[in-house]
C-alpha cells in the first residue's frame, strides 16, 4: 500500500479520524507526516509594531502547537512512525501544497470540512483545488469513523472514447480491490450512464421498442465492466456491480447515500483545457454532493 502518506488539517478544526484512516491504508513500514497550518491575523496584527517581539511570540506560538500535537500522536499510538510538522501560514491551500511539494507524499489525506458556502459551490473551495493541483491520490476524510466491516465503491466508465485501452478503469479496480481486501470491506462497482431518450427519438418504430433498446444498452455496459472486473482475485467474494441510469451528478450520490458507502473511488482524468472551460469536471463537481469520504486517483 502506501509508504509516504502526508496527513493535513487547518489549526481550528483536530480530529482523529484522518490520521487513523491514513494508518488503515498503510503497512507498519510507513512513515505518516501530520501537517498543520496554523494562523491568527489578530495575533499577528497585535504584535505588529515589534518586528523582533513578533518573530519570537510566533514561534513559541508554533512550539505550543507542535507539542499539542504530539501529544495527540502519543494519545493515538498508532503503529506506523509518525511526526509532526506545524506552519505558520495565512492560507491552508498554499501552505498544503507547499508541504507536498516538500514531502513528496504517494497519498495525501485532507479533512473534508463542509462550509456550505455559495461561492465554494460555484467556483469551488480547497477541496476542488487541492484535487486540481495535485497529482498523488487525495484521500478526502470526514470525521466520521468507518464502519467495521467498511462498503467501498469505485465508480468507473468503460466507454471512453480516447483510446486509453481501460487504464483508468484498471487502475481503479486495482486500488480498490487492494482497499477492500486490507480492511476487510463489501466492494461496490458502480457505473452510471445515459440511454437515449425517447423524446429526441423520431423513429416510431424504435419509440416502440425503446424498452428494448435501454436493456440492450444496458446489457453492453454491463458486460464491458463485468469483463474488467473478472481478473480480480477476492478471497471475501466477487465486487457488487450497480449500473445506473442518468446523470452522475445526481445519481452517485444517491447512490453512496442509499448504501452508506464509507469510502468513494473517482478517477480525474486529464484533460485539456478547452475541454476544462467547456465541460468541467465531473469528479470536481461531485465533491459539493457526496458526503462520504472519497479517494480521488489520477489519471498520471
Amino acid at each position: 500500500m502506501f509508504q509516504r502518506v502526508l496527513v493535513t488539517s487547518e489549526e481550528s478544526h483536530y480530529s482523529p479520524q484522518p490520521l487513523l484512516k491514513a494508518s488503515a491504508l498503510c503497512s507498519e513500514s510507513a512513515h505518516i507526516e501530520w501537517f498543520q497550518s496554523v494562523y491568527n491575523s489578530a495575533f499577528e496584527t497585535a504584535t505588529a509594531e515589534d518586528q523582533s517581539s513578533q518573530e519570537d511570540a510566533l514561534a513559541l506560538y508554533v512550539t505550543h502547537r507542535l507539542n499539542q500535537a504530539e501529544r495527540h500522536l502519543e494519545d493515538l499510538d498508532l503503529p506506523q512512525d509518525m511526526a509532526a510538522d506545524i506552519r505558520w501560514h495565512p492560507s491552508f491551500l498554499k501552505a498544503a501544497l507547499e508541504e507536498s511539494d516538500r514531502y513528496q507524499p504517494d497519498l495525501m489525506v485532507v479533512p473534508r470540512i463542509r462550509k456550505h458556502d455559495l461561492l465554494d459551490w460555484l467556483i469551488g473551495g480547497d477541496e476542488q483545488e487541492l484535487v486540481r493541483r495535485l497529482h498523488e491520490p487525495v484521500l478526502l476524510a470526514n470525521d466520521q469513523p468507518w464502519q467495521a466491516h467498511p462498503r467501498i465503491a469505485v465508480a468507473i466508465d468503460p466507454f471512453h472514447l480516447d483510446g486509453r485501452n481501460h487504464r483508468m478503469e484498471k487502475k481503479l479496480l486495482e486500488v480498490a480491490d487492494r482497499f477492500a481486501q486490507r480492511l476487510s470491506a463489501e466492494l461496490h462497482v458502480v457505473h452510471c450512464f445515459q440511454t437515449l431518450p425517447s423524446s429526441v427519438i423520431y423513429d416510431e418504430h424504435l419509440v416502440e421498442d425503446f424498452e428494448s433498446l435501454q436493456k440492450q444498452v444496458g446489457e453492453e455496459h454491463r458486460q464491458r465492466i463485468e469483463s474488467l472486473i473478472e481478473p480480480l482475485n477476492r478471497p471475501l467474494g466477487s465486487p457488487l456491480l450497480k449500473l445506473l441510469v442518468g446523470d452522475a451528478d445526481e445519481k452517485l450520490p444517491e447512490f453512496c447515500q442509499q448504501e452508506k458507502i464509507d469510502l468513494l473511488i473517482l478517477g480525474a482524468p486529464e484533460k485539456g483545457w478547452v475541454e476544462r472551460f467547456l465541460m468541467g469536471s465531473t469528479t470536481a463537481r461531485l465533491l459539493n454532493y457526496i458526503e462520504s469520504d472519497i479517494l480521488v486517483i489520477h489519471d498520471q
